[in-house]
This record gives C-alpha cells, structure tokens and sequence, in this order.
C-alpha cells in the first residue's frame, strides 16, 4: 500500500504567531511606552525563562542546556512575529532617533481580553512582572543584564553579535 506524506505543517510554538502574541503582552503592559527591538529580544527570553533570574516566577519554558542560545534564533522569530501582529494593527511601529520602536494599540488589551487559556494567563502574568522589574532600565542596562547572565544561562557564544545586530530594514 502506498501512503501519501502529509506535508510538515510548522509548528505553532515558538513561532511567528506565538512569540509575536508573547511581544504584544509585554508591549500590552508597557503601553504606552514603545520598545526596541533590542529590549523585546531580551524581554521575551526572560519571559519564557523568568526563573533564570533569581526570585523570578517559574518559567513558562522549560529550563533546557544551553537555552540562551535561543536568543540566536529570538530575533528572526520575533520580527516576523511583530509584522505579523502590526497587519493585524495589534502593535504599531515608530521611527524615531533612536530606531524603530514599536507599541501595543488601543485594541491590544481587547483582543488579549478575549482569549483564555492557562498559558495565556500566565504569559500575561510573567509579562506584568517583567515591565514591573525591569521596564524602568534602559536599553543598554537590559543589554548588560543580559550580559551578565548569559554565562549562567548556558550560553556558548558572544552575546555582543546578538544584542548589537543590524535592525532589519522594516517594510
């Protein structure tokens, strides 16, 4: 008997959809403050390992070796993941002086209201928790923070190529 291959479908975790859902909770709770690409990089790794920083809530994200090296991937992920959600007018982006930063929308919060599931609430939780701890440090104290950590974090590269990598030419 001869079977047909079902196409791969991509997965929907850690995809556009689900990292670009994770960047609008945390622009959600910084609203109306806009963020850098830079900041949402760091800011998603910490919300799916918020346990890698000590006192911080149990991560949504296993706890994996080398997992810092997630943040390699993050950035590529997590642009398509904001145009996605821009289309939709869930975020909007700013060009300013300092680079293009981007922001939740008047329909954000709606629209993060409506959905319901255990992980979303505590996506949301994590978000709350983060702009709290760390949404008053500037761009360049996320950067060393990260810094700092990344050892701890099983990282096994130069944190520096990541952070300071080209903004994409957004379209």
């Amino acid at each position: 008997m001869i079977t047909q291959h079902q196409p791969r479908l991509p997965s929907p975790f850690n995809g556009p959809v689900e990292i670009g859902l994770r960047a609008l909770a945390i622009l959600n709770d910084s609203y109306p403050s806009a963020l850098s690409l830079q900041r949402l990089v760091v800011f998603d790794y910490l919300l799916v390992h918020s346990d890698d920083i000590p006192g911080g809530p149990i991560g949504l994200h296993p706890q994996t070796p080398h997992r810092s090296g997630e943040l390699l991937v993050r950035r590529s992920m997590l642009e398509d993941g904001l145009l996605l959600f821009l289309s939709r007018g869930l975020i909007d982006r700013h060009y300013t002086e300092h680079g293009v930063l981007f922001s939740a929308t008047d329909r954000s919060a709606g629209f993060l209201d409506v959905l319901s599931s255990e992980y979303l609430a505590h996506l949301r939780e994590r978000a709350a928790w983060l702009v709290t701890e760390f949404g008053g440090l500037s761009d360049n104290e996320i950067t060393q923070l990260a810094e700092k950590h990344v050892g701890e974090w099983g990282a096994e590269f130069e944190m520096e190529s990541v952070l300071n990598a080209q903004e994409v030419s957004w379209q």
